[in-house]
């Protein structure tokens, strides 16, 4: 079966899961410190992917990735998929709940990326903006990233608009290259 089906219907049942529990946001937050941790610790999937390590051990590294106060139904889920043998799709599921979390929340994901430091007006603009055209609750994330070099990037769910110095001199080159 596919790894996109496996994540999609764990994160959906556990979800629900979580939900009769009323500690999905909780869970939400342990499965983003998870995932992150997957990134900066390479060595958790391939620890996940080792069928000699044994399902104990497994759990143990899951329940220390995502932080020291884990909740009931954290232990409850990790214990669930590593017991379904479903550990190697641990950092999908982890990522997958996330869309999952945001769906079901009715929640609209916008990042802006900017080189200095967004004002409140500015990003106050950008929320009425997005909540005009489409319907949920927007979930604003800004980050500065000095090697766009000028301008902004927005990205309103899988929509993107680069209209950064560094983009543009990306397409000003592959242009360049074309003729």
């Amino acid at each position: 079966m596919n790894a996109g089906i496996i994540s999609k219907r764990y994160a959906k049942a556990i979800f629900l899961y979580a939900s009769e529990h009323e500690a999905e946001t909780r869970l939400r937050s342990e499965m983003k410190a998870l995932s992150e941790q997957f990134v900066a610790v390479p060595l958790l999937k391939k620890v996940l992917d080792d069928p000699t390590v044994s399902p104990a051990d497994k759990i143990k590294a899951l329940i220390t990735a995502a932080g020291k106060d884990v909740s009931d139904t954290y232990r409850h889920v990790i214990g669930m998929v590593i017991g379904n043998g479903r550990g190697q799709y641990m950092q999908s599921i982890a990522l997958m709940y996330e869309k999952v979390y945001r769906k079901e929340k009715n929640m609209i994901m916008v990042k802006l990326t900017t080189v200095e430091p967004a004002s409140q007006k500015t990003k106050k603009a950008l929320i009425n903006l997005i909540a005009g055209i489409k319907t949920g609750i927007v979930d604003f994330e800004v980050r500065e990233d000095a090697t766009i070099l000028g301008g902004f990037m927005l990205a309103v769910e899988d929509s993107r608009l680069d209209a950064s110095v560094k983009g543009q001199l990306n397409r000003l080159k592959l242009e360049l290259i074309k003729n």
